[in-house]
């Protein structure tokens, strides 16, 4: 009985946490063309600094012809 419950926690934490992964990180910048999976990203630093950062779900990103980073997404 133990098993199948942790059987059944393991396989349901991975869809809680996936929700999060809706929400990615874009410059606002006009030069600007990827999107991040962290606010945290080495390449979105001196964008953070600025304060020219917004969160915006994943779909949307794709939608405004967004690619990933390099970085993030390796």
């Amino acid at each position: 009985m133990k098993t199948i419950l942790l059987a059944a926690l393991l396989y349901l934490i991975p869809n809680v946490s996936s929700s999060d992964n809706n929400t990615v990180y874009i410059s606002k910048g006009t030069s600007a063309y990827a999107y991040h999976m962290k606010k945290s990203c080495r390449t979105l630093k001196r964008c953070n600094e600025e304060g020219h950062v917004m969160a915006i779900t994943l779909a949307k990103a794709i939608e405004m012809g967004r690619k990933p980073c390099k970085v993030c997404y390796n």
